[in-house]
């Protein structure tokens, strides 16, 4: 964020003040003054650091120094932010359930594909610092959009994970509609002895090699839309066949046909947040590829990351407005 003109000349001021020639100036007047008992040193001194600081506070040194520190301060607390949200998405990654569809590959690799992009902005760096047709602004724009994009990139995984959690935890709240009872759990069989166990590596080796545990499928909002469908049915039927509840479940039916439509617009937006992430490493490699080049366009390079940057802006602000949402799916449903 560009820092704002009244507190930029506000610093510049200061730098100037406390410039080492200004203050060993004005440190040799008082003691001139001091000893000849003689303010007129001290005075004059005083005109013309005013003089001096008022030119030099709008001049480019300082402004230019200014904004070059603001850059490394804005830097350095993004990449310590970016950091402690990795953590907490490597966090989420590391569910056993998470874990195991990254394994079966029925979720991609994100840490990966991070790991991926965060070496080409690697690159991008130094192919940057070897340039010299460049200005240093253009440069820590370019290196500043790159680590905006790494950011929101685990922002969007963050919210991919949530979402899929959030539909294999939790189900579409409903009362008991059914007179059924519930179906009795299967029977455990009982783990294996070791007699057993050595009795079977005598015989047949290859049996007692550990078959991968399996993995669940990834959730479906299909399925948790049709256990939504079959509920209202059968609170419609409940309703028929006794009148006196017709009211009650007709108020039950209102509560899921909200669940249902709460499912539907948070699968929009992971629909969106699947498709933003499918694109990072593309974009992150046209980058390098354009910076790489010998004929290097920066206004081409700005307007491309413009535009990519606005297209991931629009994502987020489409998170964000179904935020609630999602949090009223949390909150509405009971766990599974």
């Amino acid at each position: 964020m560009p820092i704002d003109k009244g507190t930029l000349l506000k610093k510049s001021i200061a730098k100037a003040v406390q410039s080492p020639g200004n203050l060993v100036g004005g440190a040799v007047c008082l003691a001139a003054s001091a000893v000849l008992w003689n303010p007129l040193p001290l005075i004059l001194w005083g005109l013309a650091a005013t003089g001096w600081v008022s030119l030099a506070a709008t001049g480019d040194r300082y402004i230019k120094q200014i904004e070059e520190e603001e850059r490394r301060g804005e830097l350095a607390k993004a990449e310590k932010d970016r950091e402690v949200l990795r953590q907490r998405v490597e966090a989420l990654l590391a569910d056993p359930l998470v874990a195991g569809w990254v394994r079966a590959c029925l979720l991609p690799d994100y840490m990966a594909s991070y790991r991926r992009l965060a070496e080409i902005r690697g690159r991008v760096t130094q192919v940057l610092a070897d340039r010299t047709d460049l200005d240093a602004g253009t440069k820590a724009n370019i290196l500043q959009q790159l680590g905006y994009m790494l950011t929101t990139y685990l922002s969007f995984v963050r919210e991919r994970v949530a979402y899929l959690q959030i539909l294999t935890n939790v189900r579409p709240a409903a009362d008991s509609v059914s007179d059924q009872p519930a179906a009795s759990p299967a029977p455990i069989a009982p783990a294996p002895q070791p007699a057993q166990l050595a009795a079977v590596r005598r015989d047949r080796p290859q049996a007692v090699r550990p078959f991968p545990q399996a993995v669940p499928a990834l959730p479906s909002v299909e399925k948790r839309l049709a256990e939504v469908d079959a509920k209202c049915q059968t609170l419609k039927g409940l309703a028929e066949k006794e009148p006196a509840t017709a009211r009650t479940r007709q108020w039950h039916i209102g509560i899921l046909e909200k669940q249902r439509e709460l499912l539907l617009e948070c699968q929009k937006r992971d629909q969106m947040v699947v498709a933003q992430l499918g694109a990072f490493t593309d974009v992150f490699e046209v980058i390098l590829g354009r910076v790489s080049a010998s004929q290097f366009s920066a206004t081409e390079v700005a307007s491309y990351m413009g535009a990519v940057v606005e297209q991931i802006v629009e994502t987020e602000k489409f998170v964000d407005s179904l935020r609630p949402a999602m949090d009223q799916l949390v909150g509405g449903i009971v766990p599974a």
